[in-house]
């Protein structure tokens, strides 16, 4: 009788859940490919114009090439999780119960559905999964961040919405100056 129970209580939904994980795995490595040469002919281009003495447009221009790095350490983290879920969903399938280190992968994802939905669909369906395995509750604590969530914090800060300092942009010019065999001397 407790082998009956058990059947009934397992996920039917896990193969959806691996089928939309290795989609969304599909989708991050395309992104991810696409703003690594996106990032790559930026860091050029700033160099050029930092030979040139466009500093100011150097400048400007490194404003975005440090949202793009830091979209691909979200794509980075993405990715993580999805392998994280993968390994464990056997024992997501079996048991309602919900380890922290697996609640943390999938609060994650959750939270991400929130902010990169539009980017990454598959997130959207990920959160819908998760909300009917975990209930509500679980899925509106990660969406707003509310006591009990485990969004890991990196994501958090990576995703918040806040504009680049000048001295981010001034360090990244740096370095790609100093990538480069050149001293760096910023005037204005």
């Amino acid at each position: 009788m407790n082998n009956l129970f058990s059947v009934f209580s397992r996920w039917s939904k896990a193969s959806k859940c691996k089928t939309v994980i290795k989609r969304l795995q599909c989708r991050l490595k395309l992104l991810k490919d696409k703003r690594d040469l996106i990032i790559r002919q930026s860091r050029e281009d700033i160099l050029r114009l930092l030979e040139n003495g466009q500093n100011q447009r150097a400048f400007d221009r490194a404003e975005k090439l440090y949202e793009d790095q830091g979209t691909v350490d979200v794509y980075e983290l993405l990715e993580n999780f999805c392998e994280f879920i993968m390994i464990n969903l056997p024992y997501i399938w079996k048991s309602r119960d919900f380890r922290n280190d697996i609640n943390g992968a999938a609060s994650s994802l959750i939270y991400a559905s929130a902010r990169c939905g539009g980017d990454l669909p598959e997130l959207l369906k990920l959160r819908r999964l998760f909300g009917d395995r975990y209930g509500n509750k679980f899925e509106l604590a990660a969406v707003e961040l509310l006591p009990g969530n485990l969004v890991i914090p990196p994501l958090i800060k990576k995703l918040s919405a806040k504009s680049v300092s000048d001295d981010a942009k001034f360090r990244l010019m740096k370095e790609i100056f100093k990538e480069n065999g050149y001293a760096f001397y910023y005037d204005d």
